[in-house]
């Protein structure tokens, strides 16, 4: 398994072309990878929790992990 960590700090816009990045858990040709995020602007963050609302089966807690519950708290 890959990890990969996206550091969204200089995205202040997301579109479903970034969806379908996030949440890819393989490549074609390559290993299961394990996704996470940090740095998220409003936007993008905004679209995350919306395509969560959408299609409930999108697991967001495992793009972030340690900061999901207080984000969505607020």
């Amino acid at each position: 398994m890959t990890a990969l960590v996206w550091d969204l700090a200089h995205a202040r816009f997301m579109d479903v072309a970034g969806l379908h990045l996030l949440f890819e858990e393989r490549s074609p040709d390559g290993p299961v990878r394990s996704t996470t995020v940090t740095n998220l602007a409003p936007q993008p963050l905004r679209l995350l929790v919306l395509a969560a609302e959408v299609e409930p089966g999108l697991e967001l807690t495992r793009l972030f992990p340690d900061t999901l519950p207080a984000l969505l708290d607020d």
